[in-house]
């Protein structure tokens, strides 16, 4: 029971500490929104909590900072035989990330 509250407890200060985040970022302060990942990592590493997928995908595995279309990250779709996928791309560092989101069979 006690674990419960402790995963859940974490969840939300996750999700707060990620949509904050981003708020700092539009509002042009990066070292801030930078910070606001780390910590959202930390609090999840510590309570051996996987973070939902939109933010798995929506920071840079680099430099930390949140990826916003437009502003701090590039989307691409690549087709290919095989299947296509989404390639995502840090303006800030270069890193790249890759998103299959079709296969063919």
């Amino acid at each position: 029971m006690k674990r419960d509250k402790l995963i859940d407890l974490a969840l939300q200060r996750v999700e707060k500490l990620y949509g904050e985040a981003v708020e700092r970022l539009r509002a042009g302060d990066i070292d801030l929104a930078r910070r606001y990942v780390e910590i959202l990592l930390r609090i999840s590493a510590k309570a051996r909590l996987r973070p939902p997928e939109y933010i798995r995908r929506g920071y840079c595995r680099k430099c930390k900072a949140p990826l916003i279309p437009g502003l701090t990250a590039r989307v691409r779709l690549q087709s290919e035989g095989s299947g296509s996928r989404v390639v995502l791309t840090c303006t800030l560092c270069n890193w790249t990330r890759r998103y299959m989101y079709k296969v063919k069979r």
